[in-house]
């Protein structure tokens, strides 16, 4: 069983991903992968020196 954590801080270099979940005009934002044929909230890993931030304003 998947055991999901949710905590109110964390040190930002334990942070390997980014996941947005966003709205737009009281929409959600879900984007088309370009490998599979799934629509998915935007997100995806940090590139090397970015901060976590960096990385959620990249992928939205």
């Amino acid at each position: 069983m998947l055991e999901v954590k949710f905590y109110d801080t964390v040190d930002d270099s334990l942070l390997k991903f980014a996941v947005i979940i966003s709205q737009s005009n009281g929409k959600w934002v879900f984007c088309k992968h370009k490998e599979r044929d799934t629509y998915e909230v935007p997100g995806g890993h940090r590139e090397a020196g970015e901060n976590i931030l960096e990385t959620a304003k990249r992928e939205l």
